[in-house]
């Protein structure tokens, strides 16, 4: 039983010849030419339709074998076809090509509920009667009894046919703001249609307006109505063989603009319940600013707007069929003095940069203002702004400034698009810390402002930190820290607890120092009596002294304790001696010194 399958088909190739070896396959067999050319694959793929025939080629003990295997893809694409009216007949011309040749029969379902026509390959156009509205025609290539599948269903509407009475409709309806209504729709010459209209009632009321022009026809609607109400509309179209219609009914568009302060709201009118309804969209000075694909999305608020600036705005409904515009709406938003600034902090980053974040009220903000940022030397009182015109950055970044030197204070005032500006804050102010051989101070800024609440110091390598309620100093004990290198930074907490603002960064360093005399004099005259050594930051120390023979003459441990310039409680002769000294710091990294030292007596 060969493969079947409609439009594609993907065969799986299986060789079940058991014993069977070089075994290949040709996908496309013409049945004529030798099997050479195999190749060993385990599908094939068919996207044209037609009958095809898979070889496969061996060998079984020695002897050579060939099988068939006939693969069939059906036509399933649509057939071509074109609907004609003449009067009460409809013609329909079916394309006998490449497509309509590979079905048995085609079969076209008039839509009148009687018996369905059947169309072979060399027949001609099929014709039948109608009366009233033409209903939507299909049209299906079909294949034999046992076939299963069937072509794409083609349909043909008669709306779309340019002869038809169907096809006369209104693609196009747009409100003025004094009433008129300009109308365009889709005419056919020699019939008449007549513009009716309904104020939501049900009741269809003629203006008047009776056309017969070919498509596309304008008709301009000046009776009286009012760009605040919503209608209904629609074409009654009568052809020369007393075939009557009316078009789809459309409905205008009412928009509703309403200014607030620092927006604008829009609304507008739901549009007729459709299958083959689209969408809204909004424009706002001829330019498309939102789309709505729901029927039921009836408003927007627009904040994207500036103050002191009219804007026009047009709702637009649109169908598979038709596009409904609303009449032009021109508004400006209101403005009002815009509320204080809600809170602002500073903080340091690093010794080049100072970050600020403001906070802003909620009443009379504007989609574009002016943050100005104005800053200080502490205690200078002499502002000046360093923000750029028009900025709108609340997180405000100051990078010409030293912050190991000198605290700055900002300060700031929102100015809306309507030139309606807040008062200035109250300045606030970096944490600057300054460091003293043993001991810490800061000055007493406040960098909130909701008002500070306490400092705390932190020790920035082991993480500690030390809570410093509002005092401004702290004794450091330089020999009592666990590394060479250690650094320190003021934290300030806010009022509310949710801010923290930080100063600049204090680094210590602890390197080694050694103070070595290179001579002494023990003759006891109480000056340089002995050969004794200081030093800094040193956790262990150790020195040898030697003779110019290599013998220790003098040996400690303790930093403290130091030489007299004796050997066994007499007097060491005069000279050169050499010493040794073993040391670590803090974090145990050994050093090693040697040198000489004069005995002079």
């Amino acid at each position: 039983m060969p493969y079947e399958d409609c439009g594609s088909l993907t065969a799986t190739i299986t060789n079940n010849l058991i014993g069977a070896t070089s075994v290949g396959y040709n996908t496309n067999y013409d049945l004529k030419s030798q099997p050479n050319n195999l190749a060993n694959v385990t599908s094939a793929t068919y996207n044209v339709p037609g009958s095809y025939t898979i070889l496969q080629a061996g060998s079984i003990k020695g002897s050579g074998f060939t099988l068939c295997k006939q693969v069939k893809v059906y036509e399933n694409r649509a057939i071509k076809a074109k609907l004609e009216v003449f009067c009460s007949i409809l013609k329909i011309t079916i394309e006998d090509d490449i497509v309509a040749k590979a079905y048995s029969t085609v079969e076209i379902n008039w839509g009148d509920g009687q018996n369905n026509s059947i169309w072979k390959s060399g027949d001609g156009p099929m014709t039948r009667s109608y009366s009233g509205a033409i209903p939507k025609i299909s049209i299906q290539g079909k294949h034999g009894l046992n076939v299963a599948c069937a072509g794409e269903v083609k349909f043909l509407d008669p709306v779309a046919v340019e002869n038809s009475i169907e096809s006369i409709q209104i693609k196009r309806i747009e409100m003025q703001s004094d009433g008129k209504i300009t109308l365009l729709y889709n005419g056919m010459e020699k019939v008449s249609s007549e513009v009716f209209y309904s104020e939501g009632n049900g009741t269809y009321l003629t203006t008047g307006e009776v056309h017969n022009v070919a498509l596309p026809g304008s008709i301009i609607l000046d009776k009286g109505f009012s760009a605040e109400k919503e209608y209904r509309l629609k074409l009654a179209s009568e052809d020369n063989c007393g075939g009557k219609k009316d078009s789809r009914e459309v409905k205008t568009m009412v928009l509703d603009v309403t200014p607030l302060e620092g927006e604008i709201s829009l609304k507008w009118n739901r549009y007729i319940d459709d299958n083959d309804f689209v969408g809204y969209q909004l424009f706002r000075d001829d330019a498309p600013i939102e789309s709505f694909t729901s029927i039921d999305d009836l408003t927007f608020t627009d904040k994207d707007i500036d103050c002191n600036k009219t804007y026009k705005y047009q709702i637009v409904a649109s169908t598979s069929q038709v596009n409904s515009f609303s009449a032009p709406k021109s508004e400006k938003m209101l403005s009002a003095t815009p509320d204080k600034i809600k809170g602002a902090s500073v903080t340091v980053e690093d010794n080049n940069l100072i970050t600020a974040d403001v906070v802003l009220g909620e009443n009379g903000i504007t989609s574009s203002y002016n943050l100005v940022v104005e800053r200080a030397q502490q205690g200078s009182g002499n502002f000046t702004q360093v923000s750029t015109d028009q900025n709108q950055d609340l997180h405000f970044e100051d990078n010409t400034v030293n912050t190991s030197t000198a605290s700055y204070c900002y300060r700031f005032k929102y100015e809306n698009s309507c030139l309606i500006s807040t008062d200035f804050t109250e300045p606030v102010c970096s944490v600057l810390l300054r460091q003293s051989p043993n001991e810490l101070t800061w000055n007493d800024a406040v960098p909130f402002t909701d008002g500070l609440d306490s400092y705390d110091l932190i020790q920035s390598e082991s993480g500690t930190l030390t809570p410093m309620g509002l005092n401004t100093t702290f004794a450091i004990d330089l020999t009592n820290q666990p590394k060479t290198e250690f650094s320190f930074q003021i934290r300030a907490k806010s009022k509310s607890g949710n801010l923290l603002s930080f100063s600049n960064l204090i680094k210590y360093e602890q390197n080694v120092m050694l103070l070595i005399p290179d001579a002494f004099t023990p003759n006891g005259d109480n000056v340089n009596e002995r050969f004794e050594i200081k030093g800094l930051f040193i956790n262990s120390f150790k020195i040898s002294v030697f003779n110019r023979w290599g013998q220790v003459v003098f040996q400690s441990d303790d930093i403290l304790q130091s030489w007299d310039g004796t050997i066994n409680g007499a007097n060491a002769p005069a000279g050169y001696y050499t010493y040794k000294t073993e040391i670590s710091d803090i974090e145990d990294k050994p050093f090693v010194k040697e040198g000489t030292v004069l005995l002079i007596r």
